[in-house]
């Protein structure tokens, strides 16, 4: 038989590129969306020349974004209400043949085979809630004194933030170990600009420099570890590295055992630096003060939660559960426990210390990485569906907090708490926000915090199934403990604003009460409320229509949550459907 011709080979070639192009380009709709979106705006950039042009580009990527989410959102499987128990997996995109197993090609799709990404509702649930991110953040950015400094550049500010996005939205979705790395990195690339976006000011150098050290050793960690496993498994797709662990799980004690330890150690050093979780949070304070609002917020949200999807995604579908007791091969749970319990006490008494409301919220959000660390600890539906409720909570109160400081400060120009003093009468709408988003994430009752709260705590004080007991009600305990701490230093800004006096007031006060001379102390005195001054004399703060429409965009959420959650709550069962924690397969 004469061997084929040079354009024989090349059309069977042509002709399976074709099918893999149709086969996964198709399921990856949203971050094409989104990498065209940063072309585009890329070249916007490069044609607008005047300040209101640079800031079509701002408009453009909210677009983008919502095209996005849109995309995303159509890619959800809703429930069958005829039959309600159908469990359907996911959609494997970019397939390929590893070593030990081949994908399963049946009527032009891998229907078991192994992909780099897969498409299910866990995926869709972060790329809605990335997407809302962004477009509230790009919404604040245009109220940003930090980025109006530097409005010629909202170009790059925006088509950075668009590829951080495409990362963001691949992290969570990621099945193949290098498909995590890439995607890890490429957020995290864009972030070390975006940190930096302030360069002139005295903190984003710094900062910038800070988070790519801390990044690139993590990194490094992270992919040594991978390494670890491709060596022991042969295979870099998750779920075959599932399988090739749970073939003979005896042959992986001894030495093997402990490379696998040790390998799983390295990869959450890497993964936990996402979601700033101790030790691996020492990059937070100083890149929150040092880089713009803004990217600060979207750092601590969007950031986060993709991080917190990409690590629940390579530790609940990586290990095999056996055993009686229905443990992982190794018990990771423990280790996230105690993780969970060092990150959250770490973050909330470095908070009692901060006088700055920058490097206060960042020890908060520090600690509240810890309390969504203690829903993964459970390693059950419950905890990971308390998760999902904890992160759309969070979204609002955390970018709603973020939004009211920044807005104080491009009043004020401090993020001081001793400078709140007396806000609340200079500026009651603003004050009342923050007051509501600072409750909301202490977990108050009422609020949107507190049910996120208290589906984390359902989570683990539910009894195993199988020993009838509570393995994680010290968690539990300490979580409680640890919110009565977080009271503390945010009813320091409450009490700031509303129960004490500017301190400017103070000191003429301190002036009488020592026998200053009257008529001097009288003449220093403001007028009381003429002129657009409050009762202390002091200038009433206003802001515009804009602002005070999209102060409200967070502000109902967090309110409306804490009173009618269901649907939050359904929709977040919805992901769990797709979850096999038995036998997960795709």
């Amino acid at each position: 038989m004469p061997p084929p011709k040079p354009s024989e080979s090349l059309a069977v070639i042509a002709n399976a590129v074709q099918w893999y192009v149709q086969y996964s380009l198709v399921h990856f709709l949203p971050e094409m969306i989104l990498g065209g979106g940063f072309l585009a705006v890329i070249l916007l950039n490069a044609l607008a020349r005047s300040d209101s042009g640079q800031r079509t580009t701002v408009y453009l990527s909210i677009l983008v974004l919502a095209l996005a989410g849109c995309a995303s959102a159509f890619q959800w499987h809703a429930l069958d209400p005829l039959h309600p128990k159908d469990w359907k997996p996911g959609t494997m995109i970019f397939p390929y043949t590893q070593t030990l197993f081949a994908p399963d090609v049946q009527h032009g799709e891998a229907v078991s085979g192994f992909g780099m990404a897969v498409v299910d509702n866990f995926a869709v649930f972060f790329k809605l809630l990335v997407s809302l991110c962004g477009i509230l953040v790009l919404a604040m950015s245009l109220s940003s004194r930090e980025l109006l400094a530097r409005s010629r550049r909202f170009g790059d500010y925006s088509s950075l933030l668009l590829g951080m996005t495409v990362g963001l939205f691949l992290m969570p979705a990621s099945t193949d170990l290098i498909m995590m790395y890439l995607s890890l990195e490429l957020v995290s690339i864009a972030g070390y600009v975006l940190t930096g976006f302030s360069r002139d000011t005295t903190h984003g150098p710094e900062a910038s420099l800070k988070y790519l050290l801390f990044g690139a050793l993590s990194s490094g960690l992270m992919i040594y570890g991978f390494s670890l496993i491709y060596g022991l498994t042969g295979a870099t797709q998750i779920i075959a590295i599932r399988q090739v662990l749970a073939l003979s799980p005896a042959a992986h004690a001894g030495a093997n055992l402990l490379i696998l330890w040790l390998a799983t150690v390295l990869v959450l050093a890497g993964m936990c630096y996402k979601i700033s979780a101790v030790p691996f949070h020492f990059w937070t304070p100083d890149v929150y003060e040092g880089a713009p609002l803004p990217v600060a917020a979207f750092l601590s949200v969007a950031s986060k939660a993709a991080g917190m999807g990409l690590i629940i995604r390579f530790l609940v579908f990586t290990f095999p559960i056996g055993g009686e007791l229905n443990l992982p091969l190794i018990n990771w749970p423990i280790v996230i426990a105690a993780l969970s319990v060092i990150t959250m006490t770490v973050g909330n008494l470095a908070a009692l210390l901060q006088s700055n409301l920058r490097r206060l919220l960042a020890y908060s959000s520090i600690a509240h990485a810890g309390y969504m660390l203690a829903g993964l600890a459970v390693n059950g539906p419950a905890g990971i569906v308390a998760i999902m409720v904890y992160l759309a909570t969070y979204l609002f109160m955390q970018l709603g907090a973020f939004y009211c400081i920044m807005l104080i400060e491009n009043k004020i120009h401090s993020e001081e708490i001793d400078d709140y003093r007396g806000l609340g009468g200079r500026s009651p709408l603003v004050a009342s926000a923050l007051v509501i988003f600072l409750v909301s994430l202490t977990g108050i009752p009422l609020t949107a915090g507190f049910i996120g709260k208290f589906y984390l705590f359902t989570a683990l004080l539910t009894p195993n199934p199988v020993t009838h007991n509570m393995p994680f009600l010290w968690l539990a305990v300490a979580a409680i403990l640890n919110a009565i701490v977080s009271l503390y230093y945010y009813l320091r800004i409450v009490g700031a604003m509303f129960l004490k006096r500017p301190l400017r007031e103070a000191a003429l006060e301190s002036l009488r009460v020592a026998g200053a001379g009257a008529g001097r102390v009288a003449g220093a005195v403001p007028g009381t409320g003429a002129g657009g001054e409050d009762a202390t004399g002091h200038a009433t703060i206003r802001f515009a229509l804009s602002q005070r429409v999209l102060l409200f965009a967070f502000v109902i959420p967090v309110i409306a949550l804490g009173v009618y959650f269901q649907p939050l709550i359904d929709f977040a069962s919805g992901v769990m459907r797709f979850f096999n924690f038995e036998n997960i397969k795709y």
